[in-house]
């Protein structure tokens, strides 16, 4: 019997240290801060955030090729100053191993046009109209007043039958 408790003892010790472990809210850190630094510090060089057709993500720096080029895993990606991603002070290419081009906001127009844009989401404009229609603080409170007018009725009508 003693085995078992100190067992639990453990147990619960155990279970303590992982949830203290994970309940603590870490800053969220770059994945590519080390490679961004020497990025910035060569001017023949560019981060570039892979996007693999395995479906894989991969940070890498390469090394810039006659101005506009760079070579991913074998296959050339033309770079473009308007297609910069910027968090902070990093700046990077995102290149599909698919695309030659990186990913932009360019296209924007054509989204737009296919209606294929988040801004007029079926989901959202449900979401929106749902949050409008639910019942607010001063429906709660007139519910609660006619509940005690009610029972103040029900309890008028026994007094006076009884």
């Amino acid at each position: 019997m003693g085995k078992l408790s100190e067992i639990q003892k453990e147990m619960a010790l155990m279970k303590s240290k992982m949830e203290d472990k994970y309940s603590k809210k870490k800053p969220f850190k770059l994945p590519f801060k080390g490679l961004a630094k020497r990025a910035d510090k060569s001017m023949d060089s560019v981060l570039v955030q892979y996007l693999t057709a395995k479906r894989q993500v991969e940070f890498k720096l390469c090394k810039i090729i006659s101005g506009n080029l760079i070579v991913v895993s074998n296959k050339v990606h033309v770079l473009n100053p308007n297609k910069i991603w910027k968090h902070k002070k990093y700046m990077w290419y995102i290149v599909r191993e698919i695309d030659r081009l990186p990913i932009s906001n360019e296209d924007y127009d054509k989204v737009k046009i296919r209606r294929d844009d988040t801004e007029a989401d079926v989901p959202l404009i449900k979401a929106v109209l749902g949050a409008i229609q639910k019942p607010g603080f001063a429906d709660k409170k007139s519910n609660w007043i006619i509940l005690a007018v009610i029972a103040a009725v029900a309890i008028g009508a026994f007094l006076f039958m009884g």
